[in-house]
């Protein structure tokens, strides 16, 4: 998961206690269009990273929500993926899983998003992060949907993976690679 410092996070970031108080903010209409730009490139660099023809993806289902999880986000997040499971109280052999693909959902938090690209006064832009964020998303659907990584793994486990996505990220991200992509890069390194 893309990460922010969190002792900037916790201490508010600069922000006045009103903005610290107020609502979670949600990406308007406009910000909705720049997201759904940000999956399309995210996906077109990914698959053409990991040689995945845009057919394929189906193959590796996937949704994107923002600011809407079942499930509590980190403070600190700009995204995360969960695995959504079938409803079934039926356990999964590996003949169902064939028939039943596991679905990931990546998770975007709009008020941590938002805030970080205005406290960056605006050096980060928004179609950079998110690209950024979904593309490092991404990778990790990619790597567990098809058993390069387990979803389930240990926190140290888990904090190697991280660090090799992020430098897959870079990877992937390197055709498209502009000062915007870079700050949000060193962004998401925390």
């Amino acid at each position: 998961m893309c990460a922010r410092d969190c002792q900037a996070q916790a201490a508010g970031s600069g922000r006045s206690a009103e903005a610290r108080l107020a609502p979670p903010r949600h990406f308007d209409a406009g910000e909705l269009g720049t997201v759904e730009s940000a999956v399309g490139a995210a996906e077109q660099l990914t698959g053409r990273f990991y040689c995945i023809p845009g057919r394929e993806w189906q193959c590796l289902p996937y949704d994107v929500t923002t600011a809407a999880s079942d499930q509590p986000l980190r403070d600190w997040a700009f995204a995360d993926v969960v695995r959504v499971l079938p409803f079934s109280a039926v356990p999964a052999t590996p003949a169902r899983r064939y028939r039943f693909p596991e679905h990931y959902r990546i998770r975007l938090r709009d008020d941590v998003i938002l805030s970080a690209v205005e406290e960056q006064n605006r050096e980060i832009d928004l179609f950079s992060l998110l690209l950024w964020v979904l593309t490092h998303e991404l990778v990790h659907v990619v790597r567990f949907g098809s058993g390069l990584a387990p979803f389930d793994a240990a926190l140290d486990a888990r904090r190697g993976e991280e660090r090799r996505v992020h430098e897959i990220t870079e990877r992937v991200l390197r055709p498209a690679l502009d000062d915007g992509l870079r700050r949000a890069g060193q962004l998401c390194a925390g």
